[in-house]
């Protein structure tokens, strides 16, 4: 297996992050719209959910990569380098779980502040054990027993 370089994985991650960044300014928008303010967190948790979603429909599907990740020729692949099935790619996501913590700040700042602190410590973690592997495994891909490869030319690597 031929992995890619990080900078090609973050670029890949900055892309779908743009994608689904206009998709959440529209479910935020019709949340507000209908409900004001206080559906934020309805729209914040239906959010995590379509991301999450959105992760697993492509990854676990016949394309085996976001549009981000296709951009840079770069699909998900489990251990014996064959398709990743649903529950894997679902299983890889946990990360994005944690966001639903940041919720609590809703009800009890403090405790959201703290745990929003959490989070984004933990993702700096995640990002930091891509650095740790000898090929660039994240502890969301070893934990799905998932690997991130090169599979040919994308758009921009």
């Amino acid at each position: 297996m031929t992995y890619p370089e990080w900078w090609q994985r973050f670029l890949a991650a900055l892309i779908d992050g743009v994608i689904f960044i206009v998709v959440a300014l529209i479910v935020n928008a019709i949340f507000v719209a209908v409900g004001g303010l206080y559906l934020l967190i309805v729209a914040a948790v239906i959010n995590t959910a379509l991301f999450i979603a959105y992760k697993v429909i492509f990854e676990g599907g016949p394309l085996q990569a976001t549009p981000g990740k296709m951009c840079f020729g770069i699909k998900l692949v489990n251990d014996q380098g064959a398709r990743v099935n649903q529950q894997q790619a679902l299983m890889r996501t946990w990360p994005w779980w944690l966001n639903l913590l940041t919720l609590l700040s809703a009800v009890a700042p403090a405790l959201g502040t703290i745990l929003s602190l959490l989070v984004l410590v933990a993702v700096i973690v995640i990002f930091v054990t891509f650095f740790m592997d000898p090929v660039g495994r994240c502890i969301h891909d070893q934990t799905a027993q998932c690997h991130v490869i090169k599979a040919g030319k994308g758009m921009f690597a």
